[in-house]
């Protein structure tokens, strides 16, 4: 389930302009710091970052 969770939230950061308490909505995440910690622990760096990093490449 979490690799599922994981999966759309990499492609709802990469693909749309959403931002985090939308893309939380979509995912289920009550919290968005809830949210940010998942993906900080499953990504190694928050959804901002990830975002960040992949719009350089």
């Amino acid at each position: 389930m979490q690799d599922r969770v994981l999966l759309e939230t990499k492609r709802l950061l990469l693909s749309t302009e959403l931002n985090l308490k939308q893309i939380c909505v979509e995912l289920g995440f009550v919290e968005t710091a809830h949210f940010c910690q998942f993906v900080k622990l499953k990504l190694g760096m928050t959804p901002t970052q990830f975002r960040e990093h992949a719009a350089v490449i």
